[in-house]
């Protein structure tokens, strides 16, 4: 039984035909097919039932493949672990970002990374926290920015930086007389927030004080991004709550309809984060110095004013 063997079985289990399995990895099919033969009589079980179309793994198949998975995983895993020991920034890492986040911090050091390490792989995806703490317990991530606590002890975060929120109010409204403005005075009837499962609304609420309060949702419009937030603001009456890195590039029209917080200034603590798979260490601390060193100089400040707003 060789490791090879079961990575054809699990090809041809993912793609339901020999031929197309065999084509996946860049073998003939009758070599395929010899090497899962001596496997099936290896063990003296029949992994697929080559009578239907398209093939089935039998019943007995089914529990084969998924130990296979289990050993080609291990397997995977040890190979990082290798890497690792030995020092080397090489291989596929794949990195998972959060919406709000990945526009304004992905740009900033995606190049640098890409120019210092030509060894690594770099697979970048944008989803929601929830999806993307599945994925990392799961094993199907390694890594991912995201903002924190995640109260999840599965889960390693080491710390990026701190990012304070604006607010950003529409053209005509009445807080703008302000230079800045108390939480206090913010109204979530007036609010524009991204919809259900975004991080940055949870904190929005938290930070309107309506934590008890019963949404209702006719009062909101609810958008998948902070652009067409911004868009909505300034065609309408209201605000909405921004993150630091998503003003910086704004025009000089739009900057005049941001205000900082009195006093006590609320931040989320952005983190990287990675699950009980992680292998890839040296990958990960080559990510995490990189990001360090390209963020801007102003989220590098600490604050004895800042107040960190958590995820509930």
């Amino acid at each position: 039984m060789t490791l090879t063997q079961l990575n054809y079985i699990i090809a041809v289990d993912r793609c339901r035909n020999f031929a197309q399995a065999a084509k996946e990895c860049f073998v003939t099919q009758p070599t395929l097919s010899m090497q899962i033969q001596k496997l099936e009589d290896y063990l003296q079980i029949i992994v697929f039932d080559r009578t239907k179309t398209p093939v089935e793994p039998t019943p007995m198949g089914l529990k084969v493949l998924e130990y296979a998975r289990k050993v080609m995983h291990g397997a995977h895993e040890l190979e990082e672990l290798a890497k690792s020991l030995r020092g080397e920034i090489a291989g596929e890492f794949i990195l998972a970002v959060i919406p709000t986040i990945a526009p304004y911090v992905l740009p900033l050091f995606v190049q640098q990374f890409v120019e210092e390490y030509p060894e690594v792989e770099l697979k970048i995806y944008e989803h929601q926290t929830d999806e993307i703490m599945r994925l990392l317990k799961d094993g199907k991530i390694d890594g991912a920015i995201l903002a924190v606590p995640l109260e999840d002890k599965s889960l390693h975060e080491e710390h990026l930086f701190m990012e304070p929120f604006k607010i950003f109010l529409s053209p005509n409204h009445e807080l703008l007389k302000k230079k800045t403005i108390d939480e206090k005075d913010l109204n979530l009837k007036q609010a524009w927030l991204l919809k259900e499962g975004h991080c940055l609304r949870a904190q929005a609420l938290q930070l309107c004080q309506y934590k008890n309060v019963k949404e209702d949702k006719h009062l909101f419009f609810e958008a998948g991004s902070l652009e067409t937030l911004i868009n909505m603001v300034k065609a309408s009456q209201g605000f909405t709550l921004l993150p630091y890195l998503a003003t910086v590039n704004m025009s000089a029209v739009d900057q005049k309809l941001l205000r900082d917080f009195k006093c006590m200034v609320p931040v989320r603590d952005i983190s990287f984060v990675t699950g009980p798979h992680s292998m890839k260490k040296s990958i990960e601390k080559a990510l995490v110095k990189v990001i360090g060193k390209n963020i801007p100089k102003e989220l590098k400040k600490s604050s004895a004013k800042a107040e960190v707003l958590s995820i509930q």
